[in-house]
């Protein structure tokens, strides 16, 4: 074998080896720190809409818990099989939710008697859903809840219900797309 052939042989061994290495450190953090996901549906607006492609940090809850106000991804099972959801948490372990009428005759959500201040929604919430209220959420375990409660199928209802941590993908950080919205997630 020749001194160039033997270089290239090199060469190309070394490509052969960083490209490995590239594929074996994205595989590592795609799968433990950082994924993508596309919201299915309205349940989130006018936060997030159908089609947004977001950012979701998978180590957050390795390394915490979620906390009221946080957006993530959870997965449950269904009859047609398990699906990814995007929701916010809106009770911790231990918190008493409750739905009280206000005097829109629209419902407001109590968190251990308190009121939730929700901004971030699109409207009044014109149904409690078919939990049985008050409702003590378990340990380990998580109220989430659609933004637009009314296009919402989220712990309200006891085809959901709450979802353990254990089932939570992550915290969404980031939209990726559309890039007309580009930007961390507060």
């Amino acid at each position: 074998m020749s001194t160039r052939e033997e270089k290239r042989r090199k060469e190309l061994l070394e490509w052969l080896k960083a490209l490995a290495i590239v594929l074996v450190a994205a595989f590592l953090v795609r799968s433990f720190l950082f994924g993508t996901v596309q919201v299915k549906g309205t349940s989130m607006e006018p936060n997030f809409h159908h089609q947004d492609l977001v950012g979701v940090s998978k180590i957050s809850y390795r390394l915490g818990d979620p906390k009221q106000g946080d957006v993530v991804v959870c997965s449950y099972t269904r009859s047609t099989g398990e699906e990814n959801i995007i929701k916010r948490v809106i009770g911790e372990p231990g918190d008493v939710i409750d739905m009280v009428q206000l005097e829109d005759l629209s419902y407001g959500v109590t968190i251990n008697g308190a009121l939730l201040e929700e901004s971030y929604l699109n409207g009044p919430m014109n149904q409690k859903g078919d939990q049985t209220y008050p409702y003590t959420v378990p340990e380990g375990c998580y109220f989430v809840m659609g933004d637009n409660r009314d296009q919402s199928n989220d712990s309200r209802f006891l085809s959901i219900g709450v979802i353990e941590k254990g089932d939570m993908m992550g915290k969404v950080v980031l939209r990726l797309w559309p890039f007309s919205d580009f930007g961390l997630i507060p």
